[in-house]
C-alpha cells in the first residue's frame, strides 16, 4: 500500500516539476560561435582521424592529421625501419589521454609498421 501512495505522487509531482522548469528557462545567447582551424599536430585529433580512417569513416577534414601520422618515420642506417616506427607512432598517439589502448591498438595494427 505504501508502494501505492509513492508511485501516485511521484505520477502527479514529477510532471509539475517539469512543467516548472520549462516556464523558467531563458534562451541564452551564446553568440557567434567560432569554428577553429583543427589542430592537425594534437595527438587526439590524430587518434579520432586515423581510427576513423582504421573503421572506414574517413572524413576530408582528417587529410593534415593523417599526414601528421605517416610523416613519423623513423630509419636505421637510411633505411625505413617498421619496428622503430611503430614505437615512435605508438608513443605520439599516447600523448592523447582520452585514448583508450584499444583504439590505439586498432590504429596501430593497421597503421603502425606501413610507410605511406
Amino acid at each position: 500500500m505504501k508502494k501505492l501512495i509513492i508511485s501516485a505522487l511521484l505520477c502527479i509531482f514529477l510532471p509539475l516539476q517539469a512543467a516548472y522548469a520549462d516556464e523558467n528557462y531563458d534562451d541564452v545567447d551564446l553568440g557567434d560561435v567560432v569554428s577553429e582551424p583543427v589542430n592537425n599536430s594534437d595527438p587526439c585529433t590524430v587518434v579520432l582521424c586515423m581510427y576513423g580512417k582504421a573503421t572506414g569513416n574517413s572524413s576530408s577534414e582528417c587529410s593534415g592529421a593523417e599526414r601528421k601520422f605517416f610523416s613519423i618515420i623513423k630509419k636505421k642506417h637510411g633505411a625505413f625501419n617498421p619496428s622503430r616506427t611503430f614505437n615512435a607512432r605508438k608513443s605520439f598517439l599516447n600523448g592523447c589521454p582520452a585514448a583508450t589502448a584499444d583504439v590505439i591498438d586498432k590504429i596501430m595494427s593497421k597503421y603502425g609498421r606501413i610507410r605511406w
